[in-house]
Formats: C-alpha cells, structure tokens, sequence
C-alpha cells in the first residue's frame, strides 16, 4: 500500500507564521524559489517574519530509484513514496528543513566522499548513508542503513568524518547521532513538534529553536 501521508499533507494547507532570526533561515526563505510562495510580513536588520507553508517541488514518478542505482542500494516505499510526491522543498516549521531533491541527494554523496576523500564502506558493502536535508553550516540529516532494508535518519554533523558515521565499528562510538528509526518517524515527530528539536539525542541545554511562532 502506498504510503499514508495524510498528516503532513494536512500541515501544507495550514497557515502558519514565524518570526526568524538567524542568518542563514533569512537567506534561505529570500532565494526565489522559496520567497515566491511565502508572505514576508515584516523585514529588519536582524529578524524576518514570515507568513505560509511548506515550500514543495512537483514529485518524481520515479520516486528515488536514481538515487538508488548511482549507488547500488534499496531505500524503503517511505521514501519512494514521499518523493514520488515531492521533490523535496522546505519545511516551514520553528527549524526550517531543506530537503534535497533527488538530483542534490546525489550531488551533495558525491561531493563530501570527494572533498573528504574517505572510504565509503568496506568494498563488500554498497553506500551505507545518504544526505537528504540541509540544515545550513555543513549539517545535514541523513539517511543511514541499518540492516538490509532499515534506514534510520540521523544527524551528519559537519565534525564528524563519514567514516565514523558509517562503519558499523566506528558508528557505535556516535550513536547519540540516531535521531528517527525510519524516515517516516522523522517527519511524524517534525510534523506533530513543529519542527523541534532536531532530536532529543544530541540536544544541548541552552539550545533553543532558531524561529518563533507567532501565529
């Protein structure tokens, strides 16, 4: 059976408003693709209050299978599906979440093996983690396979290498990084917290979410 999507489909007809303030969430909701779709309702030197939804692109009938013959692996119907629908976009919510498309999944695996020139995994194993979402300053969240067919998504800290997110030897040393057991639980949890936090697992005290919302 396809994929229930109804809960975060009910999100993207509401009208939701946030007051944000760091810099890099005001660049992000200014590029055109994202401006043209929202309501700016105030603008200053430090903050932006914005007013809208969620920012999707038009799906690919093909869901992920791009993604999953450049790199010789499985992603599960979730994901597929989710594509299938959107192709990416961003989540308005108090954290903006900036889904890669199908393309930019494929980009950015390449570019950081390339920049970090790290092995991949043991030669016997396929790709084992794949980012989807930009989270600004080298963050991302990512897919990361567990099992044969289990993605669980977990935070890809810019500090930590691929290597020690990766091998089952090294990954047991970050397992704070697990934020979802599947990608569907993920946007569950983003949709029923309003985007925050990240994940209880690697939160800090003083952390607080990057945007109000005020309406």
């Amino acid at each position: 059976m396809p994929t229930n999507f109804s809960f975060f489909e009910k999100s993207i007809r509401e009208t939701r408003t946030y007051r944000f303030t760091c810099p890099w969430h005001r660049d992000r909701l200014m590029e055109p693709d994202v401006r043209a779709r929202l309501q700016v309702l105030r603008r200053g030197r430090h903050y932006m209050e914005v007013r809208g939804s969620h920012v999707l692109r038009l799906g690919c009938p093909e869901g992920v299978r791009a993604v999953e013959e450049r790199f010789g692996v499985e992603l599960p119907r979730e994901v597929h599906d989710f594509y299938g629908r959107w192709n990416g976009g961003v989540l308005l919510y108090r954290e903006l979440y900036s889904i890669l498309p199908v393309a930019g999944i494929i980009h950015t695996a390449l570019q950081f093996r390339r920049v970090r020139r790290e092995p991949t995994s043991p030669k016997e194993l396929p790709w084992h983690m794949l980012r989807f979402c930009d989270l600004g300053e080298g963050n991302c969240l990512a897919l990361r396979r567990k099992g044969r067919s289990d993605w669980e998504v977990i935070w890809a800290d810019i500090e930590v290498s691929d290597t020690d997110l990766i091998l089952p030897e090294r990954a047991a040393e970050h397992a704070r990084a697990v934020l979802d057991p599947s990608f569907l639980a993920w946007l569950k949890r983003m949709n029923d917290t309003d985007g925050w936090p990240w994940g209880e697992s690697i939160m800090l005290p003083d952390d607080r979410p990057p945007s109000k919302r005020i309406g």
